[in-house]
């Protein structure tokens, strides 16, 4: 009996029908099982059937810290910077006495001050390079050094900074007596404004920069604002000095000054305490110095050179000031007996090296003098050399 053949063609399109239901079902029983996950899945009690709820349904709202909701229209509080964290660490140099503990080993504990070279000497190790660093950074860096030299095992260091060098510092800018002071560790930044004789009238206390030099060359820079403490009665804003630091203070720019009190800042302690002002005027035959509590006005003055009426005009009185920025030379005119009667319009507020000419004559002579200069004054000390000469207009 013939036995039919089999057609291979057949017998290949049953076996993948045969594997594509088998792939089908596994699909099927792979993503029921996942979507009917006890977890993702709600069972009714009544009915043996599950519900499958959607994978994105089922996941759980986060919620905030102690499930706290914020109530409508809240806002979180605003972000305060921190100063640079440099400026908060301590970087040991030249003259810092430290002392240096081991745990379990106190054959390496020793106390040594840095050397010139910025190092210290520890025993049986010999000279380690320290300067630069920070005391954590020490405390790694001879926990390694007797890791590597003596120790099986990295030991347990405790480096302290017993005495701190002298803080040696570099203060320019508008300040009275600028140049080099050496001053105790944690002094104050207002003690060091005070030190040197206080700020100019023209510093702008909100921006004092405090420059620091790292170890790589690096120079980092920290402004400090002493003026908004004065308006607020907050804490003053606290850094740590440390040698080699320089301190600006900054000059008031132009355009800048808009409610920044002058008269305020002029009577603190932050800033000089007397100013000087030169008065030219007949009565005097010459030109005068008057030195003043810092913060006088123009009415001041009046008071402290009590001019003759007889002799010179109360009512014309020219304040000549001059001006850095424009580098010229500033006159304004004011009335005397106006300030005298209660007018504030007249009242300015003086500055130091101001000058004061009484006398509606004497303002013309100066005002003519100005005027046929050969050289315009484009320095201060020009334009206190020209008031010094001015004496030999006077009859």
């Amino acid at each position: 009996m013939n036995k039919a053949k089999k057609d291979p063609t057949i017998t290949w399109s049953c076996q993948a029908i045969t594997s594509i239901g088998s792939a089908a079902v596994l699909f099927v029983s792979i993503n029921t099982r996942a979507f009917a996950s006890p977890s993702l899945a709600h069972i009714n009690p009544s009915n043996s059937s599950a519900v499958v709820k959607s994978p994105l349904e089922a996941i759980p709202l986060p919620l905030l810290a102690n499930n706290f909701i914020p109530p409508q229209g809240y806002s979180p509080p605003p972000f305060e910077d921190t100063p640079s964290n440099p400026f908060n660490r301590y970087l040991l140099n030249v003259g810092d006495d430290i002392g240096v503990a081991v745990l379990r080993f106190p054959e390496f504990n020793f106390r040594s001050i840095i050397d010139g070279e910025g190092n210290i000497l520890m025993p049986i190790v010999g000279r380690i390079s320290v300067v630069g660093l920070t005391l954590k950074e020490v405390e790694e860096k001879i926990s390694e050094e007797l890791n590597r030299r003596y120790l099986k095992e990295k030991p347990e260091v405790v480096v302290n900074l017993i005495n701190p060098r002298p803080v040696e510092l570099t203060v320019t800018g508008e300040i009275i007596r600028p140049g080099y002071y050496i001053v105790r560790p944690g002094t104050p930044l207002t003690n060091i404004l005070q030190s040197t004789g206080g700020a100019t009238s023209a510093a702008d206390l909100r921006s004092i920069i405090v420059g620091r030099r790292l170890i790589d060359g690096t120079v980092i820079q920290r402004t400090v604002d002493l003026y908004t403490p004065l308006l607020t009665g907050k804490k003053l804003p606290t850094v740590r000095l440390q040698g080699g630091d320089t301190i600006q203070v900054s000059r008031l720019e132009v355009g800048t000054d808009r409610g920044y009190d002058r008269t305020l800042v002029a009577r603190t302690a932050l800033v000089q305490q007397t100013i000087t002002i030169r008065v030219l005027s007949y009565p005097t035959q010459g030109i005068g110095t008057i030195n003043v509590p810092n913060g006088s006005t123009f009415l001041d003055i009046i008071g402290s050179i009590a001019p003759n009426p007889d002799n010179a005009d109360l009512d014309e009185i020219a304040l000549m000031r001059f001006d850095p920025e424009r580098r010229t030379i500033i006159t304004q005119t004011l009335d005397g007996e106006r300030a005298i009667r209660g007018d504030v319009s007249q009242n300015i507020p003086l500055q130091d090296e101001d000058v004061i000419v009484v006398g509606r004559s004497l303002v013309a002579k100066v005002n003519f003098t100005l005027r046929t200069l050969s050289e315009p004054v484009q320095t201060f000390f020009g334009f206190r050399a020209l008031f010094q000469g001015l004496s030999n207009i006077l009859p």
